[in-house]
């Protein structure tokens, strides 16, 4: 049982964060002032020192936040598919990245914008802290799918010959728990998506209508399901998806 003081002491965390990420959003920036928010809640800015280690221990908090909503998505959304279906599980991880990434787009700016002063993203600052846990987990998602595929038989075999730096890159099993063609074939299939999703989440891709962005996603996603060697969904592609 958690005391009345534990309690109260979460609730305020809880406030902080809401706050900084209302200030946030009425700023569009996410290099917010920890002096601001404790005027946003009429506090002292040396009272926020009794919750957070200053505005850098305050945004490496909402960082973990965010790297931990995004790997519950993920793993709800690959889930909610059999585990037979590589393919339509890559499809389900790709549209929950995309939608957490255009919902929040704070928790993305946070996690993959540019870097805030004074400020290591959540996965950097603690080898073993929860940020690092959350962004290993969202990263899981696909060596699943290639596990998965791999003892089902129905993952296509690379032919890609890796010179021996990407080798000695891939090869360390802390960090990549695959052979290293396939830990490459994930680093290209994880640039490529991210990379997309980056340019429509700050409307670089608004000149294209929704159905165009749409079907241009799925397109992306349906190469990359190729790049990884994964079967096809086994229902097919979605209606406007390039063949």
């Amino acid at each position: 049982m958690r005391t009345r003081r534990e309690l109260t002491r979460e609730a305020t965390i809880r406030e902080i964060k809401q706050t900084a990420l209302a200030r946030m959003r009425a700023q569009g920036t996410v290099d917010i002032r920890l002096s601001d928010v404790a005027r946003d809640m009429r506090m002292s800015a040396p009272g926020l020192y009794r919750y957070f280690d200053g505005r850098e221990g305050l945004l490496a908090a909402l960082i973990t936040d965010s790297l931990t909503d995004l790997a519950d998505r993920v793993e709800k959304a690959r889930d909610a598919v059999p585990t037979g279906d590589g393919g339509a599980r890559f499809l389900a991880i790709a549209q929950a990245y995309r939608e957490w990434a255009l919902a929040d787009q704070e928790g993305f700016t946070l996690v993959f914008g540019p870097p805030l002063s004074g400020v290591q993203r959540g996965h950097q600052r603690d080898a073993d802290g929860p940020g690092k846990a959350a962004a290993l987990r969202a990263m899981e998602g696909l060596r699943t799918l290639i596990r998965e595929a791999e003892q089902a038989g129905t993952r296509r075999a690379s032919q890609v010959f890796l010179p021996p730096v990407l080798v000695e890159a891939f090869s360390d099993k802390v960090l990549h728990g695959a052979d290293p063609a396939t830990e490459l074939a994930m680093c290209h299939a994880w640039a490529s998506l991210h990379g997309f999703v980056t340019l429509e989440a700050y409307e670089n891709l608004e000149w294209h209508g929704p159905a165009a962005r749409e079907s241009m996603f799925l397109g992306l996603v349906r190469m990359l399901t190729d790049v990884m060697g994964l079967p096809e969904p086994k229902n097919g592609w979605p209606p406007g998806t390039p063949l």
